[in-house]
Parts: C-alpha cells; sequence; structure tokens
C-alpha cells in the first residue's frame, strides 16, 4: 500500500516538473536538487522512494526558480550530472 501511494506521489511530482517550460541555468540548478534526490532512491529498496518522492514534491513547488524548464533541458543536464540519476527518474515514470 506504501509502495503504490509512493509510485502516486512520483507520477505527481513527475507530472508538475516535466509540464513546465525554458532556461538553463534553472535547468542546472534543478539537476542537482533532483540528482540529490534521484541519489536517495535505491531500486532495491521501496520505501526509500518516499524520500526521493518527497524531494521532487518540493522541487516541483519551486515554480519561480523551474517553471520555464522544459523536460529536454532537464534531462540534458541531468545527463551531464548523474546519468544514473535521470535512468532512475525515466524508470519511475514508466519510461
Amino acid at each position: 500500500m506504501r509502495l503504490q501511494r509512493g509510485v502516486i506521489i512520483l507520477s505527481i511530482a513527475g507530472l508538475a516538473l516535466l509540464y513546465s517550460c525554458g532556461g538553463s541555468a534553472a535547468a542546472n540548478k534543478m539537476a542537482d536538487e533532483m540528482c540529490i534526490a534521484m541519489e536517495k532512491y535505491k531500486e532495491d529498496d521501496p520505501m526509500s522512494m518516499l524520500d526521493a518522492a518527497s524531494d521532487m514534491m518540493n522541487i516541483s513547488k519551486k515554480t519561480e526558480e523551474y517553471g520555464k524548464v522544459t523536460e529536454a533541458q532537464l534531462k540534458r543536464a541531468m545527463m551531464k550530472k548523474c546519468p544514473d540519476g535521470w535512468k532512475k527518474f525515466e524508470s519511475l515514470q514508466g519510461k
């Protein structure tokens, strides 16, 4: 049950992050925060998903800072900073 809630929370956070639009300095800063969140998520530990989800929810609330960052910009920044983090993020989204 908790795992399902975590997946729902991550889905909401992911959608909030992915439906925003433009800025590479902002994308780099957002990627830094996303990389930290994804470091917390261990695929063999479902409870770690909740820690990552909490961080992602906090990131998604920063619309002043990150409201114009596109998914492509975030992906580019995360692929440079933490490619494994981007892969985890994609896997959580079901991609």
